[in-house]
């Protein structure tokens, strides 16, 4: 109640790719069990608190470990939810997009525990860094597509991430 009232909305996203998935549970698992299908990309954004995506890096260590999620739309992106286990408001990370050109940082939560994660809200298709507020809009970042990225190379693991707008009146 309290988003809608912040005339917020939740975004909900299509699709996820991301730079390589973990392997290292396999033994574990059922040999049917294809990894993506485990730990791919989409787990992240599927809506199932019960799966999670692993990501490492895909080679090459110095761009480190990334993952992309496309809203399917251009967005006024107001903030980024990143849940790291389940529904547990403890190991929930929550980033504005207000204040940098490109980056949702200002973290609120369990970011301060974790890795260095770097969140960029952009149009595919557009160079990242020249995105910007162009439309007037404050307060977000106007794009279709969000990139999580930890240049460490280290595992990511989320369980759900979370996208909310902000809902621009119009005049």
């Amino acid at each position: 109640k309290q988003w809608y009232q912040r005339r917020v909305r939740e975004i909900r996203p299509v699709s996820a790719q991301h730079s390589g998935t973990y392997r290292g549970m396999n033994r574990y698992l059922p040999r049917q069990i294809h990894e993506d299908q485990a730990y791919g990309a989409n787990k992240a954004i599927d809506g199932d608190w019960r799966s999670k995506s692993m990501t490492v890096y895909g080679g090459d260590w110095k761009a480190g470990s990334w993952l992309t999620v496309s809203l399917g739309d251009v967005y006024c992106v107001e903030s980024v939810q990143v849940w790291y286990y389940q529904r547990m408001t403890r190991f929930r990370s929550i980033f504005s997009c207000s204040e940098d050109k490109t980056r949702c940082h200002s973290c609120v939560g369990y970011c301060a525990r974790r890795s260095p994660l770097f969140i960029t809200v952009y149009t595919e298709g557009k160079d990242p860094q020249s995105e910007g507020d162009k439309e007037g809009s404050t307060g977000c970042k106007r794009g279709d597509t969000v990139k999580f990225r930890n240049y460490r190379g280290q595992l990511m693991a989320f369980h759900e991430l979370k996208f909310f707008a902000k809902v621009e009146d119009k005049d």
